[in-house]
């Protein structure tokens, strides 16, 4: 039976080595395992914010590259559209029939070139419009003294290269020919310019004509000839338009100008006009280009601000403007000034008074200013590069502001003198800041 029942003694001593087995843990233990813990907990929570980031990295990668898809394809079909375009300008060419003033040859190169129309083709110039030798001419008759062969070849005047300037390519790389004939046998539409209405030659104003050019230039080349400052083209030069062209002036019917005598008559409107011929090419070449070009016109390098910038603007200015102001930041010191009476009586209500009016009379000022910032700022459009001007200037007027004591700092020691040789409590400087001197 004894040996059946353990002894207290070992029952102890069997406790005594379960619990040294699986000793407690110190409170060192317990802070080292809660460190454990937390640092397990962390970076959990450090890799699910990887995981989060790397998912919203993929996705800002997947949103940015179908926007890359969007601009290409933009692209592409901005590019489509100015291939189009040059493929309607490149069919337009502009003919001049025996042109005489190496001035305006060289000026309608220019014009040509900034409306972005590269084929000039000219017709045997005049003696006048070419290089020596071949400028000669018989002095009786002023006729050309080499044949119009030569002279369809020959070299221009320099100063057709002079006033031509950066385009003096398009005079080098000029189409030179014979006869109309030969400058317009590989064109579909020709549009010939005259002065006045001719007969079996329907006439079109400029617009009106550049909208058949339009039409005229997806199907092949077109042309638009101009003749000679004097004469204009021949009877056998408009005989190959499919229509005459007109530019509207707004010349007088009838007389010339005063009605003297000798002038030419020459009408606005529907009637015929007359323009120098460098002028002429330049309308026509402009309206071409409005109706066949892509040209922009814009008159900000930067974006414009919006409705929220411009708010902001505005109240960054009229708290600029506040902080100039001493009597709104000295209404609390002023009033607590003269609240010492020369008695020794103050009557708080009475002040309480006062400050909640010059509070509210302040309010309404503000409110007023910042009004008056707002029609400014709403009177056009403001640039982004124009806006941060003003928004460093009202942060700066600020930040100079606040490093002093009073905006007045730099005449304070002329208000302090004032001070100490007056006696009266209501002082300039007191009244300006709420500061006194002793």
């Amino acid at each position: 039976m004894s040996a059946s029942v353990a002894s207290p003694s070992r029952a102890c001593a069997r406790w005594c080595a379960s619990t040294s087995a699986t000793p407690r843990p110190t409170a060192a233990r317990v802070a080292s395992s809660r460190r454990r813990r937390s640092c397990r907990l962390l970076l959990r929570h450090e890799e699910t914010q990887r995981a989060a980031v790397a998912d919203d990295a993929n996705a800002d990668e997947t949103a940015a590259a179908a926007e890359e898809e969007e601009e290409e394809e933009d692209d592409d079909d901005d590019d489509d559209a100015r291939e189009e375009v040059r493929s309607l300008l490149s069919n337009v060419c502009v003919v001049l029939c025996r042109p005489q003033g190496p001035q305006n040859i060289g000026g309608i190169a220019r014009v040509l070139n900034n409306f972005g129309i590269a084929d000039l083709r000219i017709v045997t110039p005049e003696p006048s419009a070419l290089a020596p030798p071949y400028d000669a001419a018989d002095a009786t008759t002023d006729k050309a003294t080499h044949p119009a062969e030569t002279r369809a070849t020959a070299p221009l005047a320099e100063e057709a290269h002079k006033f031509a300037v950066h385009a003096d390519w398009l005079l080098r790389d000029a189409r030179r020919c014979v006869d109309a004939a030969e400058a317009l046998s590989d064109c579909v539409f020709v549009a010939a310019t005259t002065a006045r209405a001719r007969e079996n030659l329907p006439i079109l104003d400029a617009r009106s004509a550049v909208e058949r050019v339009k039409v005229a230039a997806s199907e092949g080349k077109v042309a638009i000839v101009f003749g000679n400052e004097a004469t204009g083209l021949t009877n056998e030069e408009l005989s190959l338009a499919n229509v005459g062209v007109m530019i509207p002036t707004a010349g007088r019917a009838g007389a010339g100008a005063g009605g003297r005598r000798g002038e030419k008559r020459y009408t606005g409107g529907a009637g015929p006009t007359s323009l120098n011929l460098s002028h002429a090419v330049g309308v026509v070449a402009y309206e071409l280009f409005r109706e066949l070009g892509d040209g922009v016109v814009s008159g900000f390098n930067s974006r414009l601000i919006t409705t929220e910038e411009r708010t902001r603007l505005a109240e960054e200015l009229v708290a600029a403007r506040r902080s100039l102001d001493v009597l709104a930041s000295s209404s609390s010191s002023s009033s607590s000034s003269s609240t010492t009476s020369t008695d020794g009586e103050e009557d708080e209500e009475k002040e309480e008074e006062e400050a909640a009016l010059l509070a509210e009379k302040e309010r309404l000022l503000e409110e007023k200013e910042a009004r008056a910032f707002a029609r400014v700022l709403n009177a056009g459009p403001i640039a982004s590069k124009d806006a941060a001007a003003f928004f460093n200037l009202a942060r700066r007027t600020r930040g100079e502001t606040a490093s002093h004591t009073t905006p007045f700092a730099w005449c304070t020691p002329f208000l302090k003198d004032f001070s100490r040789r007056h006696s009266s409590p209501e002082l300039p400087f007191q009244r300006l800041t709420g500061k006194t001197f002793d």
